[in-house]
């Protein structure tokens, strides 16, 4: 199995990235089941495809196979080879946010940079699944985005089972440039394409809307479709066409030209505000009140309330059948 990955950053600049071939056979090397060659699909926990590979309810458990038994599969994690039932793979993609840009507060850096949980793990292609830490889940700094956090927060939530990291961030892109045939959706895809088939896929959380500004008059007033087509190209190759999707809002606590009533938001608000009519089984995540790290970057506290959030939203939808 095999899944490309790209060159260097480079900001907006629209040009093809040198891509090469990375092994993924090895990375789940002591895993059963589904190996290298297994084209078995993913399982939704949210939406009609609810387990390893039945159809059901959005309200079945995680493991109930839809009215079929377990699948057998498993993921080596940290040494323990966990049922596929169990293993629970978020997907993360966005801009800088997602990449991460935050240092502070001080007293919260130990839960994002040093102090992991047993059950809360991320996954990059070439390597084998470990224990999340930022900036590791998709960074390009040495400062801190949701990815950590986010799965934390759902063990905690759920501490029988497992939760895996598969994040991708990139600094100012915007929509367009993560869909197919852009700039870099074949980055964000390879490690839930890698992956694939071993694990429960949970949700796609999306840190995009702001980065519009960088794209033209077109792609702002288009960005509810091009929202829909990233998540319909990502459940597609997922194998999982009612995959929970959840945004952030606008980020209301942004400061001077990001300022709720300035141009930045008065251009690109009302578009982020349309998605959720645009886009099926998916939730806009309020960022009002967030901690922040400058005029319009989360800081460690934020990213840790947003995905509190998102996962709060996810239990009032019906979406997260794996924890209570």
């Amino acid at each position: 199995m095999f899944a490309l990955v790209g060159g260097l950053a480079c900001g907006v600049v629209e040009h093809p990235h040198d891509t090469q071939a990375v092994e993924t056979g090895d990375d789940f090397a002591a895993s059963s089941g589904a190996g290298p060659s297994t084209t078995t699909s993913g399982a939704s926990v949210g939406g009609a495809m609810t387990a390893a590979s039945g159809s059901g309810g959005g309200s079945s458990d995680v493991g109930s196979g839809g009215g079929s038994g377990p699948s057998g599969v498993t993921i080596n994690l940290g040494g323990v080879d966990v049922p596929r039932e169990r293993a629970i793979a978020f997907i993360h993609i966005g801009h800088s946010n997602m990449a991460g840009r935050a240092t502070r507060p001080q007293s919260s850096r130990p839960f994002h940079f040093t102090e992991t949980h047993p059950h809360a793990f991320m996954y990059h292609p070439g390597s084998a699944p470990e224990l999340a830490i930022e900036p590791k889940t998709a960074g390009d700094t040495a400062a801190g985005g949701p990815g950590t956090a986010l799965v934390k927060e759902a063990a905690m939530l759920a501490p029988d089972n497992y939760f895996i990291s598969l994040g991708f961030g990139w600094p100012s892109a915007y929509c367009s440039q993560f869909i197919p045939g852009g700039l870099y959706y074949d980055q964000l895809i390879a490690a839930p394409k890698a992956i694939k088939g071993r694990v429960t896929f949970g949700g796609i959380f999306i840190y995009l809307g702001i980065t519009e500004r960088h794209g033209s008059a077109a792609d702002r007033s288009g960005f509810p479709e091009c929202i829909n087509t990233l998540v319909t190209a990502i459940r597609n190759d997922v194998g999982e066409p009612t995959l929970p999707a959840l945004m952030n809002d606008y980020e209301v606590e942004g400061s001077g030209e990001f300022v709720v009533g300035g141009a930045v938001a008065n251009a690109i608000r009302p578009e982020i505000e349309r998605c959720p009519s645009v886009v099926s089984n998916f939730a806009l995540v309020s960022a009002e009140g967030v901690g922040m790290q400058d005029d319009h970057h989360f800081n460690l506290d934020g990213h840790r309330t947003w995905v509190q959030r998102a996962l709060a939203t996810m239990k009032d939808k019906g979406w997260r059948p794996w924890a209570p």
